[in-house]
Protein backbone atom coordinates (compact mmCIF):
# COMPACT_ATOMS: atom_id res chain seq x y z
CA UNK A 1 0.00 0.00 0.00
CA UNK A 2 1.21 2.94 -1.08
CA UNK A 3 0.18 6.64 0.61
CA UNK A 4 2.44 8.78 -1.97
CA UNK A 5 4.79 8.40 -4.89
CA UNK A 6 7.83 10.94 -5.71
CA UNK A 7 9.20 10.82 -8.94
CA UNK A 8 13.08 11.89 -8.85
CA UNK A 9 16.02 12.26 -11.34
CA UNK A 10 17.02 8.48 -11.24
CA UNK A 11 14.34 7.07 -9.25
CA UNK A 12 11.12 6.23 -8.20
CA UNK A 13 10.21 6.04 -4.54
CA UNK A 14 6.73 4.35 -3.25
CA UNK A 15 6.14 6.04 0.40
CA UNK A 16 3.96 4.35 2.97
CA UNK A 17 3.52 6.04 6.37
CA UNK A 18 3.93 3.61 9.03
CA UNK A 19 3.28 3.74 13.07
CA UNK A 20 0.12 5.88 12.82
CA UNK A 21 2.36 8.19 10.15
CA UNK A 22 5.03 8.21 12.87
CA UNK A 23 7.26 7.62 10.24
CA UNK A 24 7.38 6.36 6.94
CA UNK A 25 9.15 3.28 4.77
CA UNK A 26 10.30 3.80 1.30
CA UNK A 27 10.74 1.51 -1.61
CA UNK A 28 13.15 2.93 -4.41
CA UNK A 29 13.20 2.05 -7.87
CA UNK A 30 15.91 2.69 -10.00
CA UNK A 31 14.65 3.98 -13.85
CA UNK A 32 16.34 1.13 -15.27
CA UNK A 33 14.40 -0.93 -13.00
CA UNK A 34 11.26 0.33 -13.91
CA UNK A 35 10.45 -2.67 -16.29
CA UNK A 36 10.85 -4.91 -13.32
CA UNK A 37 7.24 -3.69 -11.35
CA UNK A 38 3.83 -3.71 -12.25
CA UNK A 39 2.00 -0.65 -10.29
CA UNK A 40 -1.98 -1.00 -9.38
CA UNK A 41 -3.83 1.84 -8.44
CA UNK A 42 -7.42 1.96 -7.45
CA UNK A 43 -8.10 5.45 -6.51
CA UNK A 44 -11.91 7.20 -5.85
CA UNK A 45 -12.40 10.60 -4.94
CA UNK A 46 -11.54 13.82 -5.89
CA UNK A 47 -9.13 16.29 -4.48
CA UNK A 48 -7.84 20.07 -5.03
CA UNK A 49 -4.87 19.44 -7.39
CA UNK A 50 -2.72 21.18 -5.33
CA UNK A 51 -3.48 18.28 -2.27
CA UNK A 52 -2.43 15.32 -4.96
CA UNK A 53 0.17 17.43 -6.26
CA UNK A 54 2.58 18.21 -2.81
CA UNK A 55 5.47 19.68 -4.79
CA UNK A 56 7.34 20.41 -8.32
CA UNK A 57 10.94 20.94 -7.99
CA UNK A 58 13.85 20.54 -10.98
CA UNK A 59 14.72 17.43 -9.35
CA UNK A 60 11.32 15.86 -9.43
CA UNK A 61 7.75 15.80 -8.49
CA UNK A 62 5.53 14.48 -5.13
CA UNK A 63 2.26 12.61 -5.48
CA UNK A 64 -0.10 12.05 -2.49
CA UNK A 65 -2.27 9.57 -2.69
CA UNK A 66 -3.97 9.83 0.93
CA UNK A 67 -6.71 13.10 0.61
CA UNK A 68 -7.99 10.48 -1.95
CA UNK A 69 -11.50 8.93 -0.53
CA UNK A 70 -10.60 5.45 -1.06
CA UNK A 71 -7.05 4.57 -2.77
CA UNK A 72 -5.04 1.67 -3.18
CA UNK A 73 -2.07 1.64 -4.39
CA UNK A 74 0.40 -1.40 -5.01
CA UNK A 75 3.95 -1.53 -6.62
CA UNK A 76 4.97 -4.99 -6.85
CA UNK A 77 7.82 -7.18 -9.08
CA UNK A 78 6.45 -8.40 -12.05
CA UNK A 79 5.60 -11.83 -12.24
CA UNK A 80 5.67 -14.50 -15.81
CA UNK A 81 2.19 -14.55 -16.08
CA UNK A 82 0.42 -11.32 -15.62
CA UNK A 83 -2.51 -11.70 -13.21
CA UNK A 84 -6.22 -11.48 -14.14
CA UNK A 85 -7.58 -8.59 -12.78
CA UNK A 86 -11.34 -8.03 -12.57
CA UNK A 87 -11.35 -5.94 -9.94
CA UNK A 88 -10.58 -2.50 -11.82
CA UNK A 89 -13.30 -3.27 -14.45
CA UNK A 90 -15.93 -3.00 -11.23
CA UNK A 91 -14.30 -0.28 -10.25
CA UNK A 92 -14.63 1.69 -13.64
CA UNK A 93 -18.01 0.18 -13.73
CA UNK A 94 -19.25 1.93 -10.21
CA UNK A 95 -17.51 4.85 -10.92
CA UNK A 96 -20.26 5.49 -14.41
CA UNK A 97 -23.23 4.42 -12.07
CA UNK A 98 -24.60 7.90 -10.27
CA UNK A 99 -27.04 7.82 -7.84
CA UNK A 100 -29.13 9.72 -9.96
CA UNK A 101 -29.10 6.64 -12.38
CA UNK A 102 -30.37 4.08 -9.62
CA UNK A 103 -33.85 3.01 -8.77
CA UNK A 104 -35.12 4.84 -6.13
CA UNK A 105 -34.19 3.25 -3.07
CA UNK A 106 -37.37 0.87 -1.26
CA UNK A 107 -39.00 1.54 2.19
CA UNK A 108 -37.09 0.11 4.64
CA UNK A 109 -40.04 -2.79 5.40
CA UNK A 110 -38.31 -6.05 6.35
CA UNK A 111 -35.54 -4.66 8.16
CA UNK A 112 -35.37 -6.81 11.47
CA UNK A 113 -32.40 -5.30 13.66
CA UNK A 114 -31.08 -1.56 14.84
CA UNK A 115 -28.19 -2.55 12.77
CA UNK A 116 -30.13 -3.15 9.72
CA UNK A 117 -32.36 0.30 10.39
CA UNK A 118 -28.33 1.77 10.60
CA UNK A 119 -27.28 0.28 7.34
CA UNK A 120 -30.46 1.83 5.65
CA UNK A 121 -29.87 5.39 7.16
CA UNK A 122 -26.52 4.74 5.66
CA UNK A 123 -27.76 4.05 1.83
CA UNK A 124 -30.31 6.82 2.02
CA UNK A 125 -28.26 9.50 3.58
CA UNK A 126 -24.83 8.98 2.16
CA UNK A 127 -24.06 7.91 -1.56
CA UNK A 128 -20.98 7.45 -1.04
CA UNK A 129 -21.34 5.08 1.74
CA UNK A 130 -20.22 0.79 2.03
CA UNK A 131 -24.38 -0.22 1.73
CA UNK A 132 -24.50 2.45 -1.30
CA UNK A 133 -21.57 1.56 -3.23
CA UNK A 134 -22.33 -2.11 -2.58
CA UNK A 135 -25.87 -1.51 -3.83
CA UNK A 136 -24.69 -0.24 -7.31
CA UNK A 137 -21.62 -2.21 -7.81
CA UNK A 138 -24.35 -5.43 -7.63
CA UNK A 139 -26.95 -3.53 -9.57
CA UNK A 140 -24.30 -2.84 -12.11
CA UNK A 141 -22.99 -6.47 -12.93
CA UNK A 142 -26.77 -8.29 -11.99
CA UNK A 143 -25.03 -11.13 -10.75
CA UNK A 144 -21.60 -11.27 -8.64
CA UNK A 145 -19.61 -14.07 -7.29
CA UNK A 146 -19.06 -13.89 -3.63
CA UNK A 147 -15.24 -14.04 -3.73
CA UNK A 148 -15.07 -11.52 -6.55
CA UNK A 149 -16.92 -8.65 -4.72
CA UNK A 150 -15.15 -9.23 -1.88
CA UNK A 151 -11.75 -8.94 -3.45
CA UNK A 152 -13.30 -5.14 -4.76
CA UNK A 153 -14.40 -4.62 -1.28
CA UNK A 154 -11.18 -5.04 -0.16
CA UNK A 155 -9.61 -2.79 -2.77
CA UNK A 156 -12.30 0.08 -1.89
CA UNK A 157 -10.65 0.01 1.85
CA UNK A 158 -13.73 -2.42 3.52
CA UNK A 159 -12.69 -5.65 5.80
CA UNK A 160 -15.31 -8.49 4.07
CA UNK A 161 -13.11 -10.75 5.91
CA UNK A 162 -13.58 -9.47 9.25
CA UNK A 163 -15.73 -6.27 9.16
CA UNK A 164 -19.18 -7.07 10.29
CA UNK A 165 -20.58 -4.25 8.16
CA UNK A 166 -19.78 -5.97 5.17
CA UNK A 167 -22.26 -8.55 5.95
CA UNK A 168 -24.43 -5.97 7.25
CA UNK A 169 -24.72 -3.86 4.83
CA UNK A 170 -25.41 -7.41 1.84
CA UNK A 171 -28.24 -8.63 4.75
CA UNK A 172 -29.86 -5.20 4.52
CA UNK A 173 -29.66 -4.86 1.49
CA UNK A 174 -31.10 -8.75 0.83
CA UNK A 175 -34.15 -7.70 3.94
CA UNK A 176 -34.94 -4.79 1.47
CA UNK A 177 -35.82 -6.53 -1.34
CA UNK A 178 -33.10 -5.89 -3.79
CA UNK A 179 -30.41 -8.12 -3.70
CA UNK A 180 -30.85 -12.92 -3.42
CA UNK A 181 -27.92 -14.06 -2.21
CA UNK A 182 -27.61 -17.83 -3.45
CA UNK A 183 -25.53 -20.79 -2.11
CA UNK A 184 -22.66 -20.29 0.75
CA UNK A 185 -19.20 -18.80 1.08
CA UNK A 186 -16.63 -19.04 -2.18
CA UNK A 187 -19.95 -20.64 -3.97
CA UNK A 188 -22.13 -17.87 -3.05
CA UNK A 189 -23.67 -15.85 -6.14
CA UNK A 190 -24.94 -12.24 -5.19
CA UNK A 191 -27.93 -11.52 -7.88
CA UNK A 192 -29.83 -8.11 -8.36
CA UNK A 193 -33.76 -8.33 -7.87
CA UNK A 194 -33.87 -5.09 -7.32
CA UNK A 195 -36.07 -3.61 -10.34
Amino acid sequence: MTDGIEIRDAEVAFIEETFGGLDTAELTISREELGEYELQIDVEGTVPLNKFITAITSGGVKLDLSPFRTSSVEIREMTAEPKENDIEELTRNLAQTKRANMPPIPDDEGLKTPTDNAHYQRLVNNPDSQPAKYRRLIRNEGEIARPKLDRWAERQGFEPETGGSHNASLLMLERIGEIERLGRGDDQVITWTGE
